[in-house]
Order: C-alpha cells, then sequence, then structure tokens
C-alpha cells in the first residue's frame, strides 16, 4: 500500500503564525540549488569488524556499565541490600534478551523448563540468576526524579539516561542525503497514561516515538512522545516542533532532503526549514497552506485519474501541488519541479484491469523516500523481544532501544561491507550478536539440582555437536589454549584430519603438530 493511502486522516491544525503576506501564483516554479553539497562517509576500515563490534558502537560499554551500576543502586533502594552484579552478567542477560526475539515460546520460563529447554539460554544462566537481574534491571535512580507538578518533572525519567546516550551515538553516524521523519510505535498492553493508539501502524497500542530516519532504515535520531509540550522549540504546533528538534542533527546549508507527513507538515514548518538550508518535501492538509486556492477536487475529477493543479507562494518560493488519485493529495516542497512527469500503475475498477496514471514527479519521490522509517519497523519486526513485564511499563522502551541498536548495527555493517563480500541477513547478524554476548560472559556459577539418575548416565551415548564459536569470540585473542583430551576428533580447519588437541575456550579441536598448526590458524584468520 502506498504511503499516500494514509493521508486523508484529520487531526487539528497547527497554531497559527503570523509570518508574512502570502502571494500564490500559479507560474513556473523556480527551483533552487538541490545539488547535496555533502557525500556519505563510508568507513572501509569498519568492514573487518564484528557484527557485536557494531553493536557496540550503540549500545556500547558505557550503556552497560550505567546499567549495571543503576541495577545495584535500584537493590539496595528496593530490598536495602547489595546485589552484585558485573558488566559481563548484563550482557549476557542481553544475550538471552536476543535469543527470545529469535526463538520464540510462551513465556520466559519455558526457555529452562525440562520439556521445552532451550541449551543455548539455560547454560550460559541460571534461571534464578536471570530473575534476580530482570527484578532489579534499573536506568535511572529514583531519588532523582521530581514529582508530580514540579515544572521539571519528566514523565520518562526512569529511561531517560538511556535514550539520551544510545541516541548520541546514533547521531555520530554520518547521514543520508534524503531522510524522514515519522512515528514508531513501541507495542505494549500496559495501562499507562504514555500508551497512544494509531490505527495506521501493525501495533495499534504503543508508546510512540517519534523518528528520524534515512532510505537504509538507519534511525539518526528519536524522541518519545509524551503528550503535548513533549518538545518546545516553537509555535508552529506540535507536529512541526518534533521535526524541528529531529533536524538540529541535519548539517545546514548542505542541500540535506527531509520528507516528512501531513501529522507534521504546514507552510511555516517548510519556510522555516528552508531559512536553515534544508529542502523539504511534504503531504500537507488543505487547511494549513494559507489562503492557497487550487482546482477543486469535482474539477480534477472529471479532467481524469492524475490530473493536477498548483500553485508558487513567491516570496517564499515554495510550491503546492495538488494531484488527484483516489482522493486529492496536498504535497509541498521548497525543491521539487514538474518539469518532469512520471506514471504509475493503479487498478482501475471499471474496466477491470491495470492502468497507468500520469503523476508529478514530486509524488515518486515521496514515495519513494518517505518509508525509511516504515523499514526501521519492518526490520524490527520479525525478531523483536516480546517479553512481558507487569510491574515496568518501561522495560519495553529498553527493549526497543536494544532492538534498534542491532538493527542500525546492521544496516551500518552493510554499508560498510567490501565490494564482493556476501553479506549476512537479519537473523544471522543478530545469532552472532546474541552468541558473542553469552560467549563473552563466561559465567561460572554452579548447576543447582539432583544429579542424574544412573539410567540416564547409562544410557546409549548420542554425539555431541560443538556450535561454531562467532567471530568475535573466535579471533579475539583471549583465553584460546590448547588441552589433550582422550579421544580423537575431526579437525575443524582441515576436516580431513583427526586432532587430540583442543581448544578449551573455542570448544573446538584442531590439528597441532610440526606439519600442521590448525590451531594458529582458526585464531588469526
Amino acid at each position: 500500500m502506498l504511503i499516500l493511502d494514509r493521508l486523508c486522516q484529520g487531526t487539528a491544525a497547527s497554531k497559527p503564525n503570523k509570518r508574512r503576506d502570502l502571494a500564490w501564483r500559479k507560474v513556473d516554479f523556480v527551483q533552487p540549488d538541490a545539488a547535496w553539497k555533502d557525500h556519505l562517509v563510508v568507513d572501509q576500515e569498519m568492514s573487518g569488524k564484528t557484527p557485536l563490534e557494531f553493536v557496540r558502537l550503540f549500545f556500547d560499554q558505557g550503556v552497560v556499565n550505567h546499567i549495571r551500576d543503576q541495577t545495584k543502586i535500584y537493590a539496595l533502594q528496593k530490598d536495602a541490600k547489595e546485589f552484585g552484579v558485573s558488566s559481563a552478567e548484563v550482557e549476557c542477560f542481553l544475550g538471552i534478551l536476543a535469543f527470545t526475539g529469535i526463538v520464540k515460546m510462551p513465556s520466559y520460563r519455558s526457555y529452562w523448563s525440562n520439556e521445552t529447554r532451550y541449551p543455548v539460554i539455560a547454560d550460559a544462566m541460571s534461571r534464578d540468576r536471570f530473575e534476580q537481574i530482570k527484578k532489579y534491571l534499573h536506568f535511572n535512580d529514583n531519588l532523582t526524579q521530581k514529582p508530580r507538578g514540579d515544572p521539571g518533572h519528566d514523565k520518562i525519567h526512569k529511561v531517560r539516561p538511556l535514550i539520551e546516550m544510545i541516541r548520541d551515538n546514533f547521531m555520530k553516524i554520518p547521514p543520508e542525503e534524503h531522510q524522514a521523519v515519522d512515528e514508531q510505535i513501541v507495542p505494549t498492553k500496559q495501562r499507562i497514561s504514555l500508551k497512544q493508539y494509531n490505527p495506521k501502524k501493525p501495533h495499534k497500542w504503543g508508546y510512540k516515538f517519534i523518528s528520524r530516519a534515512g532510505e537504509s532504515g538507519f534511525v539518526y535520531d528519536f524522541e518519545m512522545y509524551t503528550g503535548k509540550g513533549s518538545v518546545d522549540v516553537s509555535d508552529l504546533g506540535v507536529g512541526a516542533d518534533f521535526v524541528l528538534r529531529l533536524a538540529r542533527g541535519i548539517p545546514k546549508h548542505k542541500n540535506y532532503k527531509l520528507f516528512f507527513d501531513i501529522w507534521f507538515s504546514s507552510l511555516d514548518l517548510a519556510q522555516t526549514l528552508s531559512d536553515q538550508g534544508i529542502l523539504t518535501l511534504a503531504a500537507v492538509r488543505a487547511n494549513r497552506l494559507k489562503g492557497c486556492a487550487l482546482e477543486s477536487d469535482s474539477k480534477l475529477k472529471a479532467r481524469g485519474r492524475g490530473s493536477y493543479d498548483w500553485r508558487v507562494e513567491t516570496q517564499s518560493n515554495a510550491i503546492v501541488v495538488k494531484w488527484y488519485d483516489n482522493k486529492p493529495v496536498h504535497l509541498i516542497s521548497t525543491y521539487a519541479t514538474l518539469d518532469r512527469e512520471d506514471t504509475c500503475r493503479r487498478w482501475d475498477g471499471k474496466r477491470k484491469e491495470y492502468a497507468d496514471v500520469k503523476r508529478p514527479y514530486c509524488v515518486k519521490d515521496y514515495n519513494r523516500f518517505m518509508g525509511g522509517v516504515d523499514l526501521a519497523d519492518m526490520l524490527l519486526e520479525p525478531y523483536r523481544i516480546d517479553f512481558k513485564s507487569r510491574s515496568k511499563w518501561y522495560m519495553r522502551i529498553f527493549f526497543f532501544l536494544f532492538d534498534l541498536s542491532v538493527v542500525n548495527g546492521w544496516l551500518l555493517y552493510r554499508r560498510c561491507l567490501a565490494a564482493g563480500q556476501k553479506p549476512m541477513n537479519m537473523l544471522q547478524f543478530k545469532t552472532d550478536v546474541a552468541r558473542a554476548l553469552l560467549s563473552g560472559a563466561s559465567l561460572a556459577t554452579p548447576k543447582r539440582g539432583r544429579p542424574l539418575s544412573d539410567a540416564d548416565t547409562n544410557s546409549q551415548k548420542k554425539r555431541n555437536y560443538t556450535c561454531r564459536p562467532p567471530d568475535s569470540t573466535r579471533l579475539d585473542g583471549q583465553g584460546h589454549f590448547p588441552a589433550w583430551i582422550e579421544s580423537k576428533q575431526r579437525c575443524r580447519v582441515c576436516v580431513q584430519a583427526h586432532s587430540k588437541v583442543k581448544c578449551v575456550k573455542s570448544e573446538v579441536s584442531l590439528c597441532f603438530t610440526p606439519n600442521r598448526n590448525c590451531f594458529l590458524t582458526y585464531h588469526t584468520m
């Protein structure tokens, strides 16, 4: 379904802005210099990084250490006892969460249950330890929160530091030329005033984030919607304030192109961004065009599907186009011209066949570049962490931020990929990240419970299969020591030979003889 199909839902107009008298004319639009004056920086040296290293550019060690420290503080405040948790355990907890987004089960206890046990998770951390960390997991000191009614009260105080740190890390990445501002819904069923309803999104109920993303789906900046006054930048209205807030991270006067939909747009917003050197193309409501008299719907319909009309505001040099498809759609731009026309295929209900419909080129540009945030949502959805937490409403936001860091890491990995190198898909990438987080924890928690019975120990032996360790573990150069084993096993490198030497960390058999040193090859190449 095209993005323009959802443009006819109504909301209240922006606040009036007395800027200057407008002069609408049906004249040729004088296109400004729209050539991009920047370039996309691609660090080829990053192509050798592991998936976990890409994710750690955003969900870095500072974020992990902050979670560890705040978790300890919360344990003292809640139960007046010291809770010893390490950064490695927090990373292991994150790895388990990542696997729960890949391998779905009815409840988190199912991963440790005898009937449905998932060894990758169950062997990394005991269920009781996981529940302890989950119980005390926290992201900000409750004692610093100001009470309701105070001018400095923050509705999302509990996750504010996490949002700020991860957003700052996102903004370090060089941006793309075409970017879009749109809504993201973090699904939740919590009974809380922060929950929003949007019938046009796959998850209709949830926390609303306003995000700025590139055409690849990379999210550069975001802000959580907490109601009126979430951000106060101007007097242009709530939607326009979000766009201006997120546009602060866009380099000025470099001819970056910004796209947004009718909830945000107005003529005043387009003019304000134009003054900052940011070019725009957006869908807009007719009641926000301040006296722009275009042809009526009936006249355009009589001229046929694909007809359009336009006006130019000569003082600010902004063009408004009204295009008639199934229904009229208004677009406003500070750079798009009408010199070129394009066609699109539409279903003709009368003739029962597809037909080519004429459209201005700005409509094609809008549909092409407006979907960056929707693309990010599409990449998040298949392996989203879906953990229920009855008491902590903000856990869903934490899961969203971690998932978004993984998606951004994958997109950056694809951007930096060397020519001719086959990329990993999202599933492979997230699995590698999850396994690296688990293997890096090196937890030595004793297993509780009774030992296996004699019947179990005397049962027929099954072949043990050792999973291939992730590259981030195999090549880290730490703790890889050879050990002697009783029975020969096939070498992981040369395959044809068998060896009695095994790496204690990678748990794979490798040749270590005067003629073949597969042990060195495996850990360096």
